[in-house]
């Protein structure tokens, strides 16, 4: 696949934290740096369409037009040994949660040009202590067009209702407040143009972020959450050359400005700035088998409060694609981002992650998925606070099972396990989720 047709998805991805953590009781993995291509992700099929066409439980959708519309509605069943995540010697709590996840996706079914649409939600519901409750949901559109074979702009924006899961780097864990709830509103445009060997990618992304509920204070070791609502850009342009077929090397440049609303905060600290990242890199792509990514660089994020000492450091990422059988992908991670800290006295964490996600299609009809990372969020605090050189570690582990009596219907169990050890007190925690998932698909 040429790098002109990925165009809208790579445009369309954020900078977030590179920790895997339970959001409400889905299982979310935040990606990558703004402008980071991807990497091949199938193995050449060389069976007959009839035969593909027996095994294939893939949903088929609706046609609506020359549209496709994939309905979803999936329900869980999960038990959470430490809904509060906090140390094992402050006594755990655990809690059954239902959790509803509608989805309606609506694509394109063109031969050129590209537009999608979407609606989701996720709604978790506790057994114990209601505060827990969360109602996220999602709408949102994205599309490209095509000038030429190697040539088109793309474009999207959605309107987001989150919520911050406890045990994140950005939460502070307590039983007397819900989770901190936030509107993101999002939108990214980019250009991409190939001159035969040659190609030019520019992205631009904004989000802005506007939390809903107080949540705690500098007294209780965290931000207002009115202080923490901003709007972040980021420009990014990435310049590639294929010197031979599957073997390119690129370079990159970004910057990004990152703007509060009120500034100073409650506590008197400017927490605008601003930042550049520069990396290089090497696409090698084996026909579809075997694809790897690799590049390394250098990051900063410099702070308008001059308390706040610069974040600067080496960056580098990975990403792979092993697919040694049809039925097996084995997809290896490396991350490293800046991002920002709701901690009191501090202006941002860095977060590295490195890990492993795999597949395995034991049948047509019975899929086995697992991961596992370990994470790390190194914040940046002024001297002499009381998070000061604060040093999280996480670790995370992931194995689900699912099974599809038909194309329409799904049922299965999942497992996982986090574990974060901190150099703060009464900050780690470990939590066991167990949930059994049943769903159906049009």
């Amino acid at each position: 696949m040429k790098n002109g047709k990925r165009g809208l998805v790579w445009g369309a991805i954020s900078t977030a934290s590179s920790v895997v953590l339970l959001a409400g009781s889905a299982w979310a993995q935040t990606p990558g740096a703004v402008g980071q291509p991807g990497v091949r992700e199938e193995r050449p099929d060389p069976r007959a369409p009839v035969a593909k066409a027996s095994e294939n439980y893939d949903p088929i959708g609706m046609p609506v037009g020359s549209f496709r519309l994939f309905p979803v509605l999936e329900l869980n069943e999960v038990y959470n040994d430490n809904i509060y995540a906090v140390p094992t010697a402050q006594g755990k709590t655990g809690s059954f949660i239902q959790v509803i996840k509608p989805s309606l996706n609506l694509r394109s079914d063109w031969s050129q040009h590209m537009l999608n649409a979407f609606a989701t939600g996720g709604f978790g519901l506790y057994a114990v202590d209601a505060l827990n409750n969360y109602y996220d949901f999602g709408v949102g559109s994205d599309g490209r067009y095509d000038i030429a074979r190697e040539w088109n702009v793309y474009g999207g924006a959605s309107f987001n209702r989150r919520h911050e899961e406890r045990g994140s780097p950005n939460t502070v864990a307590t039983s007397t407040l819900s989770p901190n709830a936030y509107n993101q509103i999002a939108g990214n445009a980019g250009y991409f143009q190939a001159f035969n060997r040659f190609s030019v990618r520019l992205d631009g992304r904004v989000d802005n972020y506007n939390y809903l509920t107080p949540g705690l204070g500098p007294s209780s070791g965290a931000i207002f959450n009115y202080d923490r609502d901003r709007t972040e850009f980021r420009e990014a342009a990435r310049f590639a050359y294929e010197f031979s077929p599957g073997y390119s090397v690129w370079a990159r440049g970004g910057v990004n400005q990152r703007q509060y609303q009120y500034s100073p905060d409650t506590s008197g600290f400017y927490h605008n700035s601003s930042g550049w990242d520069a990396v290089g890199g090497v696409q090698i792509d084996f026909g579809g088998i075997t694809s790897i990514e690799a590049f390394a660089g250098y990051v900063q994020q410099i702070y308008v409060d001059a308390r706040f000492t610069p974040v600067q450091a080496p960056t580098f990422g990975l990403t792979g694609y092993w697919n040694p059988r049809r039925d097996i992908r084995i997809s290896p991670f490396v991350r490293r981002t800046v991002e920002e800290s709701s901690l009191n006295n501090t202006s941002a964490y860095l977060s590295t992650a490195f890990g492993v996600d795999a597949h395995y299609d034991m049948f047509p009809n019975v899929l086995v998925d697992g991961h596992v990372d370990y994470a790390i969020a190194d914040y940046n605090s002024i001297s002499g606070s009381a998070a000061g050189n604060r040093y999280d570690q996480y670790v995370t582990f992931r194995a689900g099972f699912k099974y599809l009596p038909t194309r329409n219907f799904w049922v299965g169990p999942t497992y996982q396990y986090i574990n974060r050890n901190s150099n703060q007190p009464n900050s780690s925690y470990d939590q066991n989720v167990i949930m059994l998932r049943l769903g159906a698909q049009l």
